[in-house]
């Protein structure tokens, strides 16, 4: 429930730090942007000045380039360890702690302090992969000692009550904005929801890994003579290439094709979830305050798309429902980038929000169901472990991509389009 939390609050940090950025260069932002768009009658109204040497809407997509860098560099290696040492308790525990200093420092965030606090965003992120990676790494023992059944209750259970909260937590950040009359003010917003970010995660991620998440063991033994930390980084990146070719001579109808599904899909929907504050903020004008109600009705959406995702599933197979998921989402897409810059009002934003959360709440369980499916018996550990590898190895290229379109003057929404629509293709 933490990192659900953690989620939102980044979420209107990222809205805050757009608006700076442009701010810092000289570009006009929110309902200044959108006066000077009906004034001039440019729809696709562009401003050229940069800062720091970067146009300041490629300030997002920057930070979750330097993140996904990171974490393709180093997650592999952080899979040996949890994998090979006992270690695991540690490792997540010392991502948890230096997550939450840097939410507690970019309560700080402000005119003359958003670059440093963009950085930390970037280092923020790469703990925040971390900390998934650590955690998912205790979940083929649970399942073991509980048996798939109860598992996969608990799961849906946790899922659905990650979601109320970062919901309800969205609710407290808009309502306070509004009672206190900051919503019109981002700065003021992103702190205050900040603030209640590095409360709340110091609380929940405190008891959890001292009550929940305990010391293991070692979940793969090591031949005898490694006992340095470089012989065991390296044994152990051997065996990841040693499982890739396994995958590749032996699976290569259903979880070769799976993964490789993985490494676009995933890249796509990290994409639209950072690139759509970008669209948000420039093209159809929303503030941090609205950033923040738009992903709250996202959320409502995952609810009754969660619950399409099984019928789905039963009409065809897994396989076919995800698919047709990842083309709805491409057809919503397409929809929102070539209609919602021209709406009369900012707010018809929402109900496009709604519908991408429809999709990714039926996009996320059907993907889960489709890996049980074709996860070979008896690794169920090793491949996923390679299943979360799989996923952020390419998340750097559709942002970074999309800085470089941006910052040769493509329209932002056409960037965006364009980068999400190839990586679902």
């Amino acid at each position: 429930m933490g990192r659900g939390i953690s989620v939102m609050g980044n979420i209107v940090l990222n809205a805050a730090l757009l608006e700076l950025a442009q701010r810092a260069a000289g570009c006009p932002t929110g309902e200044e942007l959108l006066a000077i768009k009906e004034a001039t009658g440019e729809e696709n109204y562009e401003c050229t000045n940069k800062v720091y040497g970067q146009n300041p809407l490629a300030l997002i997509s920057n930070i979750a380039v330097i993140t996904g860098l990171l974490s393709a560099f180093f997650m592999p290696i952080i899979g040996v360890l949890l994998d090979f040492t006992s270690y695991r308790r540690f490792i997540g525990m010392a991502f948890s702690v230096v997550f939450t200093l840097i939410q507690i420092i970019q309560i700080s965030i402000g005119p003359k302090t958003w670059f440093p606090m963009a950085i930390l965003q970037s280092i923020g992120g790469f703990c925040f992969s971390g900390m998934i990676m650590t955690s998912l790494a205790y979940l083929p023992e649970i399942c073991e000692v509980v048996g798939q059944e109860k598992h996969s209750k608990y799961t849906a259970r946790f899922t659905a009550k990650q979601f109320t909260v970062q919901a309800l937590f969205l609710i407290l950040v808009g309502g306070l904005s509004f009672a206190f009359g900051i919503a019109d003010n981002s700065t003021l917003t992103a702190r205050m929801a900040q603030g209640f970010n590095a409360f709340f995660i110091a609380i929940l991620f405190g008891v959890g890994w001292h009550y929940y998440m305990p010391s293991r063991p070692a979940s793969r033994s090591l031949p005898g003579g490694l006992g340095s930390c470089t012989s065991i980084v390296v044994y152990g990146l051997k065996q990841n290439i040693r499982t890739a070719k396994s995958i590749f001579h032996q699976y290569k109808r259903g979880l070769l094709w799976f993964l490789v599904a993985e490494v676009f899909a995933q890249s796509s929907v990290g994409a639209l979830t950072t690139l759509s504050v970008v669209y948000l903020n420039e093209v159809v004008g929303l503030n941090a305050t609205d950033v923040s109600l738009f992903f709250l009705i996202v959320l409502m959406g995952t609810i009754p798309g969660a619950r399409l995702a099984p019928a789905v599933t039963k009409r065809f197979n897994p396989n076919v429902a995800w698919q047709i998921s990842m083309g709805c989402l491409f057809i919503t897409i397409v929809i929102g980038a070539f209609t919602l810059g021209s709406t009369p009002n900012k707010y018809f934003s929402l109900i496009w929000g709604f519908f991408v959360g429809f999709v990714l709440g039926w996009f996320y369980p059907t993907e889960n169901l489709f890996f049980s499916c074709v996860l070979p018996k008896g690794s169920e550990a090793e491949i996923a472990g390679f299943r979360v590898i799989s996923s952020m190895i390419l998340s750097w290229l559709p942002p970074l991509l999309f800085s470089l379109m941006v910052s040769n003057g493509i329209d932002p929404k056409v960037s965006a389009l364009s980068l999400c629509c190839a990586a679902l293709h």
